[in-house]
């Protein structure tokens, strides 16, 4: 019997396990040792020098007089500091003046960064150097903008708004409502008003096209296409993964020729063929490391785990679970009369916020806890308590080999799947999701 499996906690961290006697492990998903990996600043260089698309950009360049360049914040594991840096040497290099440049941070809804953190996320002497601002969904200055054939407004930051060139740099990975997340997103919610975000995530989450791995027929994803080309995302840096959480490319270009090319290669890496449901899985969360981002580690593992099975969810965040997130499921059990599911479905299917005061990334992490299968899920974290698992209706377990203890008891013969970095799998199932 295999004593290698393991999952990463980091990029560079590996937990290593043992799997009983019993268990047929049916799928590993892992990427293979070898390939000679560019730097970032190469790759930065090649998807600017031999973009996907009609233009090359120092074509748009040459008509531009002002650039905005929006980045994801610390919830995406996008090497912002190094692609931005790369990409401010290109526009020195072109000879455009930084006072010209605004860099844009794609909050969306979720918290503003501290100075330290954004500091770190922008590289250093970024901040103090260059005009530097952090979207604020609710600000009174946004700008709006027609969509075209649609009729809806939608405002966006005014940086971008004013700007004669835009550029999105984002992170390509799977997304439990867009598909994929990165391309588009940077743009709508990244830099757009509280109330558009509400009503297109509320309307388009329960859609049962709206899953990972799947763009075609996905309304979430076709609506945050249809907004970034309203606003004109004019130019796209798309970094694509491997299951290690190692960038393989940077693919630049216009908006929809990146995305989609970006599309492809992720699909080809991190696509993964099941042809039946497993009793047991392991996996961690990672990369999605910070606070409530941690659910969407359950996607996958969700998709291909037997309802009567179960799933042992390693998270390894490096930043806490909010209390007021934590809160919020006491306040809809309590709303709900301890009917959470039907509440949630109920306040969807009418395109409402459930929990309307707070952020949106709250509501569509909890709409994955409420709303997700009834699979037992035993959570392991030095950083999230006993308490607060069940409150999230997790089990909890202090390590690995104890989940892994408890389960044999349940499944003395279970088929099994481990995905190391559960966030960075698609998978591809011969039943319909």
């Amino acid at each position: 019997m295999r004593k290698d499996y393991y999952l990463y906690l980091a990029q560079d961290k590996k937990e290593y396990f043992t799997l009983p006697e019993g268990w047929e492990p049916l799928h590993f998903v892992e990427t293979e040792d070898g390939t000679t990996i560019p730097s970032i600043e190469q790759m930065t260089r090649e998807a600017l020098s031999k973009p996907a698309g009609p233009l090359p950009f120092q074509a748009l360049l040459s008509r531009a007089k002002s650039i905005a360049i929006i980045v994801d914040d610390a919830t995406r594991p996008t090497p912002v500091a190094k692609i931005l840096g790369a990409l401010l040497s290109h526009l020195a290099e072109s000879g455009f003046s930084r006072e010209k440049i605004t860099i844009v941070v794609a909050i969306g809804t979720h918290e503003t960064m501290e100075k330290e953190a954004l500091e770190t996320r922008l590289g250093v002497g970024v901040l103090s150097r260059y005009k530097v601002v952090q979207h604020n969904a609710r600000g009174s200055d946004l700008v709006p903008v027609q969509i075209p054939d649609d009729g809806r407004v939608v405002k966006i930051n005014p940086a971008v708004a004013q700007a004669d060139l835009r550029v999105g740099i984002s992170s390509i990975l799977p997304h439990p409502m867009a598909g994929y997340g990165g391309g588009p997103k940077i743009v709508m919610p990244g830099i757009c008003n509280f109330e558009f975000i509400r009503d297109h995530h509320m309307k388009h989450v329960g859609h049962r096209r709206s899953i990972a791995g799947v763009t075609k027929g996905n309304p979430f994803h076709e609506d945050c296409m249809r907004v970034a080309r309203a606003v004109r995302l004019d130019f796209s840096l798309n970094c694509v993964y491997n299951q290690k959480g190692q960038i393989i490319r940077i693919i630049g270009g216009s908006l929809e020729s990146a995305f989609g090319e970006a599309v492809d290669l992720c699909l080809h890496e991190l696509g993964h063929k099941f042809e039946q449901k497993v009793d047991v899985t392991i996996t961690s969360t990672y990369p999605h490391t910070h606070g409530h981002q941690f659910c969407k580690g359950l996607s996958a593992p969700d998709v291909i785990t037997k309802n009567t099975g179960a799933i042992l969810l390693v998270a390894p965040v490096v930043t806490l679970i909010p209390a007021d997130f934590l809160n919020s499921f006491h306040v809809i059990e309590e709303r709900s009369h301890n009917n959470s599911a039907v509440y949630v479905k109920e306040a969807l299917s009418k395109g409402e916020a459930f929990l309307p005061d707070k952020s949106i990334d709250f509501n569509m992490a909890m709409s994955t806890m409420f709303l997700r299968p009834k699979i037992r899920a035993i959570l392991v974290s030095p950083s999230i308590s006993v308490e607060e698992a069940k409150t999230m209706g997790l089990e909890h377990s202090s390590s690995i080999e104890e989940g892994i203890k408890s389960l044999e008891k349940s499944y003395p013969n279970a088929r099994v799947a481990i995905f190391p970095s559960g966030g960075l799998i698609v998978p591809i199932t011969s039943w319909e999701r």
